[in-house]
């Protein structure tokens, strides 16, 4: 896909990550490293899957090199022995139909289930990848997700990519997919849409974009303090394995330097708006501290959508209580 059209089609997770790419190349290629090559079982030059645990598998997408958007944003693959969970559906088509092929030579069954975290492009455009072969998968989404969705793919005159075979997730969702129970629940944050999914036993959870893993999360139609609300409430439990929306997997000590990242920027963006100050201005001489510059991946553009909607969530905080 031209990177034009890619831009444009995905809204705006994939495109931040790309402009990350491009303007840190070598740290990004650093930072998504798999941490122990044994745990790969699959690999394409658009991303790699990794054995989690028995049943449970992680597809983390790796686009920068190649420029390759099948994928583009993480996924996984969760199975049970009566029912197996895809989750993501990818920026094209072609993503799904992959992950699905591995999920079957893996756990012996193609998905019967498949959830999106949220609406954006790279998230939920392929998903007609899943229904291939005369498989109908059950699609979960929030009723917003799949509004949002829908919307974007008639604008983007794609009406034939509308979604079928729906379940909707309302406040939260539990599957029973034999001998493992998942949690799909309804967050917010990145999006007012967001969905976390999370495993019961093992204690692994998908974050979809709430979480950024070494790299300065996306802005664009974030609600900064439901962001830092939300990550709490995921990270409450210990031993917890983590897959971020975009990123390696992590651990507790990378969920603790995101959770840094997000402090520092609603500490410095709060200052500004009570002094006064101008978005262009203030994010001009924006840097972050050394301790979280050596971890998080960022360009200027990131600082200034931030400070763009923390302004927007404290002036309607503000026009709310004087009113």
């Amino acid at each position: 896909m031209h990177r034009r059209t890619f831009v444009s089609s995905c809204l705006t997770c994939g495109a931040h990550v790309l402009g990350l790419a491009h303007f840190s190349p070598t740290l990004i290629r650093k930072a998504f490293q798999a941490q122990d090559e044994e745990k790969i079982v699959a690999k394409e030059k658009w991303g790699r899957i990794e054995k989690i645990s028995d049943g449970i598998f992680s597809l983390v997408s790796t686009p920068f090199d190649t420029r390759d958007f099948t994928t583009v944003c993480n996924g996984g693959i969760i199975a049970g022995d009566k029912g197996v969970l895809a989750i993501e559906s990818f920026m094209q088509p072609k993503g799904a139909t992959w992950l699905a092929k591995q999920a079957k030579e893996l756990t012996g069954k193609w998905p019967t289930d498949i959830v999106s975290t949220h609406f954006h492009g790279d998230h939920t455009t392929g998903h007609k990848g899943y229904f291939v072969d005369g498989n109908k998968p059950r699609v979960w989404l929030t009723e917003s997700t799949r509004k949002a969705a829908e919307k974007s793919f008639d604008q983007r005159k794609m009406k034939d990519n509308q979604f079928q075979n729906v379940s909707t997730i309302e406040g939260q969702a539990e599957l029973d997919l034999g001998n493992r129970k998942v949690k799909l629940i309804n967050r917010s944050g990145h999006t007012d849409s967001d969905v976390t999914i999370e495993v019961v036993d093992p204690k692994v959870v998908w974050c979809g974009d709430l979480f950024f893993n070494r790299m300065f999360p996306n802005y664009g139609n974030a609600i900064p303090s439901r962001l830092e609300k939300y990550l709490a409430d995921i990270t409450a439990n210990k031993d917890v394995t983590y897959v971020p929306g975009h990123g390696p997997i992590a651990d507790q000590e990378a969920m603790k330097r995101y959770k840094e990242l997000l402090e520092f920027v609603r500490e410095a963006a709060t200052k500004a708006f009570k002094a006064g100050d101008e978005i262009n201005a203030v994010t001009k001489t924006f840097k972050l501290p050394e301790s979280l510059s050596a971890w998080t991946i960022w360009s200027p553009d990131n600082a200034k959508r931030a400070f763009q909607a923390w302004y927007k969530e404290l002036g309607d905080k503000k026009e709310s209580a004087s009113s």
